[in-house]
């Protein structure tokens, strides 16, 4: 065994000696989202290195918990009906390491903050492909971290995370009127009016929604792709839900 092994690994070994799962099947569970990684390093090249490592521990967290998750749900589809004991056992073990990872960190079990924050660093990520020529892959990258469900994005934009977080920055955006920056601003005002929204009813919900579906309209213009691309559910929500329409297309 090595003398310094990655933080993947550590967790991995620690997971094996809580479950008795084997090392490499956890391993394989134990790594960070890489569109989160990517993102970050995506935030290192406009030189906002404080939002890129405070992405990146939130995507190793996230990580961590995750892979207890995992590793219980292994167990479960093994010994749900040969030793349900043994399950009970696992569920305890790794939704406490699971819990105590996130509050750690100062998150909560079931809360959307941790999806929160990434999309901070989306905004942060497009607020700055607004500011040039061709911020292509700079848009690319706050893209690939916009869950593929509106609805879930409804609820994510409208938390605040751990500490407060302001889109109310998105109001001063300006840059070169190139298509990309136009669009990349666009998505930002978008997400920026999204996450005003108010948690009070469906209505509100479907309304959240509907402007992270813009949101992602114009991030992908941003990006150099075709509005919606490859998003079915956007595309579903935008048709049946919209009418086909963008509603703040002159924000």
């Amino acid at each position: 065994m090595p003398k310094r092994q990655s933080r993947a690994a550590k967790l991995a070994r620690q997971i094996q000696d809580a479950t008795g799962l084997r090392y490499t099947d956890v391993l394989k569970m134990c790594a960070p989202t890489w569109s989160w990684l990517a993102l970050a390093d995506a935030l290192r090249t406009v030189r906002l290195a404080d939002a890129a490592t405070s992405l990146t521990n939130v995507a190793h967290v996230c990580a961590e918990a995750g892979a207890w998750h995992e590793a219980y749900g292994a167990i479960e589809n093994a010994y749900y009906d040969t030793d349900y004991a043994k399950v009970e056992r696992a569920r305890t073990v790794c939704w406490d390491a699971a819990e105590a990872a996130l509050n750690r960190a100062g998150f909560e079990m079931h809360s959307f903050d941790t999806d929160a924050e990434v999309y901070h660093a989306a905004f942060l990520c497009l607020s700055k492909a607004g500011t040039v020529h061709d911020g292509r892959h700079l848009a690319r990258a706050a893209l690939s971290v916009i869950s593929p469900d509106p609805l879930w994005c409804s609820d994510v934009i409208r938390t605040r995370g751990r500490a407060p977080f302001t889109y109310e920055t998105a109001i001063s955006l300006s840059g070169p009127e190139t298509s990309f920056a136009v669009a990349a601003r666009q998505a930002a005002r978008t997400m920026a009016a999204a996450s005003a929204v108010r948690f009070s009813g469906d209505e509100q919900w479907h309304e959240a929604a509907s402007l992270m579906v813009e949101a992602v309209w114009y991030m992908s213009v941003a990006a150099g792709l075709p509005p919606l691309h490859n998003r079915r559910e956007y595309q579903e929500f935008h048709s049946f839900y919209m009418d086909g329409t963008l509603p703040t297309e002159s924000l």
